[in-house]
């Protein structure tokens, strides 16, 4: 069997820099990087992952913890991490706090003694918690900002103004806003752009909330939609959008006849809702690739400087939506 040494020896590197190559950790240029790997796979050589990390204090995995591992918005979330990281090399152990912020601190102990670095989606954690766990191990955020920590968002103000405004172009004047959980740091940025977009927009802006961000939490508020008086609605996620019009549609309710919907993050498969969905995408795939490669660094580089990345929302305009 192949050692490190033989890769070394072929490539005419040192044993540090094919390390450094097969983990994808600290600088090496981009030709070298695929001679080692190329010269690794013709050896058929396997790095040993326990001698890896006796040598190196590496444990060969990171950490994902998110809300709600049913919810379809985090799976291209997870998805990128788990390309990038078996690019690398390292494992990815992930956690569902199932949207309670006591089970995140209790699931975080106990990834900070099996992981290197940890992606933190959706936490509702205090952010002195956050800091506390990020002062452990590497950490990057997605979908919440904490000073300190390196962290990835998607500028949902900006995505729930588009959808005002969409709204108030096609006539709508007296909207619903069906508001998310309350500790949710994305929800406050969404409502914050829903005001903006309403007074911008001559809109009035009825506010209904907290919900469960799931599709029974949809059909669950269908009622206060139907008794709202109202010829649109605004939906914290897509799985609320989704209950609501299943829910109006068995009341007799006309959508988008009766009542526009406008959902956020484009989480449901076209063909699975009719009509389809008119909603923001929010890029999940986007923000789950670019946290990994910051935690990547971060592990790499500790000294890099914080960062905090925003990245822009689309609206899909779709069949959810018509004049009013």
């Amino acid at each position: 069997m192949a050692t490190i040494h033989d890769v070394a020896k072929r490539a005419g590197v040192s044993i540090a820099t094919v390390s450094r190559s097969l983990n994808g950790h600290g600088r090496v240029s981009s030709e070298t990087r695929e001679r080692v790997l190329a010269i690794a796979a013709s050896l058929d050589f396997r790095p040993n992952r326990t001698a890896r990390g006796l040598v190196t204090g590496r444990l060969g995995n990171i950490g994902v913890l998110l809300p709600d591992v049913a919810n379809p918005f985090y799976g291209p979330i997870l998805v990128a991490i788990a390309d990038i990281a078996q690019d690398r090399d390292l494992g990815v152990f992930l956690a569902d706090s199932r949207e309670d912020p006591r089970a995140e601190e209790r699931l975080c102990r106990r990834l900070v003694e099996q992981v290197d670095g940890l992606v933190l989606v959706s936490t509702r954690m205090p952010s002195a918690k956050i800091a506390a766990v990020a002062a452990q191990r590497d950490t990057v955020l997605v979908n919440r900002l904490v000073d300190g920590v390196d962290a990835v968002v998607v500028d949902a103000a900006e995505g729930m103004r588009a959808a005002v405004e969409h709204l108030a172009g096609l006539g709508h004047r007296r909207v619903l806003y069906l508001d998310g959980p309350a500790a949710s740091w994305s929800g406050a940025a969404k409502l914050a752009g829903v005001r903006e977009g309403a007074q911008a927009s001559g809109v009035e802006l009825i506010l209904d909330g907290p919900h469960p961000p799931s599709y029974l939490g949809g059909r669950e508020a269908a009622d206060v939609v139907r008794d709202a008086d109202v010829s649109a609605v605004l939906a914290y996620d897509d799985l609320i959008a989704w209950g609501v019009i299943t829910r109006l549609q068995q009341l007799g309710v006309d959508v988008p006849g009766d009542v526009s919907v406008v959902g956020f993050d484009d989480a449901i498969a076209e063909g699975m809702l009719d009509p389809e969905l008119t909603t923001v995408r929010s890029g999940g795939a986007s923000m789950g690739a670019t946290a990994t490669e910051m935690l990547l660094r971060r592990m790499a580089e500790p000294d890099y400087p914080v960062e905090h990345q925003r990245l822009s929302c689309e609206l899909v305009v779709r069949h959810s939506t018509a004049p009013r």
